[in-house]
């Protein structure tokens, strides 16, 4: 049996695409190329935004016309994930054969095989299907914040962990199938709890395993555990310096209308201390443009925020009404056009500023993982602070190791240089 996948969406949707496709691998399904035939499609969907949601919904029913006109069988199609749950009126959508609820998507594999009536296998092996050279480890589902602009706790839940000791297996399991890193992933992983143990813990005991080279952690909440975190962040060589903390606002009236848990304050003194402990700290955020009720003033005060502290990975996006929550509500909505300006400046400041974070590494040591080798011959691949890293004298050899060169240069904000004298 062949099966594909398409995933839409965040890192811990791709992280339970993997673990889908590793359960069908284990029971002996072929994983196939997105383009190519399959017996079985899988459409992880987002419902992040009503236009994520389109486009999920729009390409499944799209799937089996597809397959006619290209003289293809029509496969067997799938619809999982957030899109699933964010709109029951939706649920029925033509063209899908089987829809998979929140609930039972940890059993995907084996309700898509039984359906099909498929040999079952009781064999499970995270480290079983293709993936690429990090490994996204889930650690967490769900969450309880219920800021105004977002959907999310509606589609996944309440805050669910994986036990401690399966997340940990799972990551020495990974590491000695030859994955450099580890993406730690979830809805919100700072909700992380095994008992007493949180995130922190967790971190520092993935870190303890001597087949894990390099860990590196997806977004963490303001006024969470990100205190901790900068703590172990600070001492150990194996957790990547990059930090990610959704701010988006940098006014604090905005921030309450959203629903945030903090003050602009508040915010500023953890990155404040945080790069103060590690200037080569990469430091990424999130930013929401026109949120209802933003004036002028409230969006120069976020401007301001941002520039004045030390973030070189801005995710900038004008706001977007998502049925089902109240913010898509709210009145002094702000005009699409204003949105999308606001945007564009926060998006030039980005530029600037990881440009000239860019330019410290010039002349310094910096490690990166190799993920492949481009048309120029040099290997692309991200360094620990998640700067773009263009790297000659490597060949596929080193595609999935990690390797440390010199760059001698920045184009713009990639870093070139050799793990030779030659340059690049």
């Amino acid at each position: 049996m062949r099966i594909r996948f398409k995933t839409f969406g965040c890192r811990l949707n791709q992280a339970e695409s993997a673990r889908f496709a590793a359960d069908f691998t284990a029971a002996g399904w072929s994983v196939a190329p997105f383009a190519a035939p399959a017996d079985v499609v899988v459409i992880h969907g987002c419902a992040v935004t009503r236009i994520a949601e389109q486009k999920c919904l729009h390409l499944a029913r799209g799937i089996k016309r597809a397959a006619r006109q290209a003289g293809e069988s029509e496969p067997f199609v799938v619809l999982v994930g957030c899109v699933v749950e964010a709109d029951a009126a939706r649920r029925e959508v033509a063209g899908v054969d089987l829809l998979v609820a929140r609930g039972d998507k940890e059993r995907l594999a084996e309700i898509v095989r039984a359906r099909l009536g498929a040999a079952m296998s009781d064999r499970s092996d995270p480290t079983a299907a293709p993936r690429r050279k990090r490994a996204l480890l889930k650690v967490q589902d769900g969450c309880d914040f219920f800021c105004s602009y977002c959907i999310v706790p509606h589609t996944r839940g309440a805050p669910v962990s994986r036990p401690w000791r399966t997340v940990l297996d799972e990551a020495r399991a990974l590491a000695q199938a030859g994955f450099a890193e580890l993406v730690v992933a979830g809805c919100n992983v700072a909700c992380y709890r095994d008992g007493a143990r949180g995130l922190a813990d967790l971190i520092a005991a993935m870190a303890a395993i001597d087949e894990v080279q390099r860990i590196r952690l997806g977004s963490i909440e303001p006024s969470t555990s990100e205190r901790e975190i900068v703590d172990l962040m600070a001492v150990s060589p194996k957790l990547c310096r990059h930090l990610h903390l959704p701010l988006q606002s940098g006014d604090a009236a905005t921030l309450r209308r959203m629903g945030r848990r903090y003050t602009p304050e508040e915010y500023a003194a953890t990155v404040q201390d945080a790069a103060r402990r590690m200037p080569d700290l990469g430091l990424g955020t999130d930013i929401i443009a026109g949120f209802p009720g933003e004036t002028d003033e409230a969006f120069e005060r976020t401007r301001q925020f941002v520039a004045a502290l030390p973030f070189n990975n801005l995710h900038v996006f004008p706001y977007s009404e998502r049925p089902g929550t109240p913010a898509a509500a709210f009145a002094d909505a702000v005009p699409s056009a204003v949105r999308k300006a606001r945007a564009r400046t926060l998006i030039r400041l980005r530029e600037e500023q990881r440009q000239a974070f860019a330019r410290q590494f010039v002349g310094r040591p910096v490690e990166t993982l190799i993920e492949g080798i481009g048309k120029d011959g040099r290997g692309h691949g991200w360094s620990g602070q998640y700067l773009d890293c263009r790297v000659a004298g490597v060949g596929r050899a080193e595609i999935g190791r990690i390797v440390a060169f010199t760059p001698d240069g920045a184009d713009g904000s990639v870093l070139c240089g050799a793990v030779k004298a030659e340059g690049c």
